[in-house]
């Protein structure tokens, strides 16, 4: 499977391959392992972007300066980062 992330541009895909794959009430939910440590590495940081981005929205004002936005960014890294630890995406997921 390729993952996208279209809104860090067209070259923001990612190959890896369905590690596993767990029925859920709405749905399934599915592991990637990603195909090598720099399909790995940008992954993480698209999903970080993304992430920030979504942290930033949902506490802006009505048009933030963009040194709001930094602090808002750096902010959520300060508190968020760890969990996307190197540990944390090459362990096993199953339980």
């Amino acid at each position: 499977v390729d993952l996208l992330i279209p809104s860090l541009g067209a070259s923001a895909r990612y190959p890896g391959y369905v590690a596993w794959c767990r029925k859920v009430e709405n749905g399934y939910r599915i592991g990637v392992a990603f195909t090598d440590e720099h399909a790995l590495f940008g992954a993480r940081m698209g999903e970080q972007a993304c992430r920030i981005e979504r942290y930033c929205r949902q506490h802006e004002d009505a048009e933030p300066t963009p040194q709001q936005l930094e602090a808002l960014a750096r902010e959520w890294v300060s508190r968020h980062a760890s969990e996307f630890s190197h540990e944390a995406f090459v362990a096993p997921a199953l339980d």
